[in-house]
C-alpha cells in the first residue's frame, strides 16, 4: 500500500496536516501553492484556500452526517455548533475559545474506550494515534498505508504545533492551545479564520479516529436535505457578520 510521507513533510513545513474528509485535488492545491511562497509568509494564503475547504456547506454537510453520528463527537454537538456558528458571525475569538477543550475532551474519551488513556493530553494524543494506526495497518482496512501518513500528520501538528510552548509556537497565525488558553496572546496575537480552520480540521481527525474505533464510514459526507438548511442558515450568519463589521 502507498503512502503520503512525503505529503507529511511538505505539511508540516507549512504548518498544517493532512485533514480528513477533503479530496486529493483539494491537497495538492494547497501544496502546490505552498511550493511558491515562504512558509512564514503561506499562513494568509493558507487561510484563503481553506476559507473553501470549510465553507459553510461544507461544515454544514459535516455537522449533520459526522459530528451528530460518531461517538465521543456528539458529546459535545452543543458545543460544536456554538463554536461553528460563532465562526460565521465573525467572531474568531469565541470561536476557537469554544472549540478548543473539544480537542482534549473527544481525545481523553476515546483513548480511555481504547485503554490508551495517559495524564498528560501530549502522551494520550501519541497512544490514541499509535492505537489506531496498529488497528487499520493489522487489518488492513481500506487504503491503510495513506490512513496511517495521516494519523502522523494530525499527531505531529497536535504534539508539535498545538500544543507546544506557546513561545515556540513556529508559524504567525498563532493557533496554539496553551497561548490562548492561558492567555499568553492578546488580541493582536490571533482571531483570524486560520485559528478556527486549523482548530475544526483537528476536530475533524478525531472524528476520523473514532470512526475507525467505531467502524463508521471514513468517507466525506454526501449532503442532506438537513445540512442544506443548515447551510443556508450558515450563509445567513456570514451576511450579519459582515453587518457587524460596517457598525464596528
Amino acid at each position: 500500500m502507498g503512502s503520503l510521507d512525503s505529503w507529511v513533510t511538505e505539511f508540516k513545513r507549512i504548518g498544517w496536516f493532512i485533514p480528513p474528509y477533503i479530496t486529493m485535488g483539494q491537497m495538492d492545491n494547497i501544496l502546490g501553492k505552498a511550493l511558491r511562497h515562504d512558509s512564514e509568509l503561506f499562513q494568509a494564503e493558507l487561510e484563503n484556500i481553506l476559507s473553501s475547504i470549510y465553507s459553510e456547506n461544507n461544515l454544514a454537510n459535516l455537522f449533520i452526517e459526522k459530528y451528530s453520528e460518531t461517538p465521543f463527537i456528539n458529546d459535545y454537538i452543543q458545543i460544536l455548533e456554538n463554536g461553528v456558528e460563532a465562526h460565521f458571525l465573525g467572531m474568531h475569538y469565541s470561536a476557537v475559545a469554544t472549540l478548543i477543550p473539544v480537542i482534549e475532551g473527544a481525545s481523553r474519551q476515546l483513548a480511555i474506550k481504547r485503554g490508551v488513556e495517559h495524564k498528560h493530553i501530549k502522551q494520550t494524543i501519541r497512544n490514541l494515534c499509535k492505537s489506531c494506526k496498529d488497528e487499520v495497518v493489522t487489518k488492513k482496512l481500506g487504503e491503510y498505508g495513506e490512513v496511517e501518513s495521516m494519523i502522523d500528520s494530525f499527531e505531529y501538528f497536535i504534539v508539535n504545533n498545538m500544543y507546544s510552548k506557546s513561545s515556540s509556537y513556529p508559524q504567525e497565525d498563532k493557533t496554539n492551545r496553551n497561548g490562548i488558553t492561558h492567555g499568553s496572546y492578546n488580541d493582536s496575537d490571533y482571531g483570524t479564520p486560520i485559528n478556527f480552520y486549523k482548530t475544526i480540521a483537528a476536530i475533524n481527525s478525531l472524528c476520523f479516529l473514532s470512526a475507525i474505533d467505531s467502524g463508521l464510514s471514513w468517507f466525506p459526507p454526501k449532503g442532506s436535505e438537513a445540512a442544506s438548511k443548515k447551510s443556508v442558515y450558515y450563509s445567513l450568519c456570514t451576511d450579519f457578520s459582515k453587518l457587524r463589521v460596517s457598525y464596528s
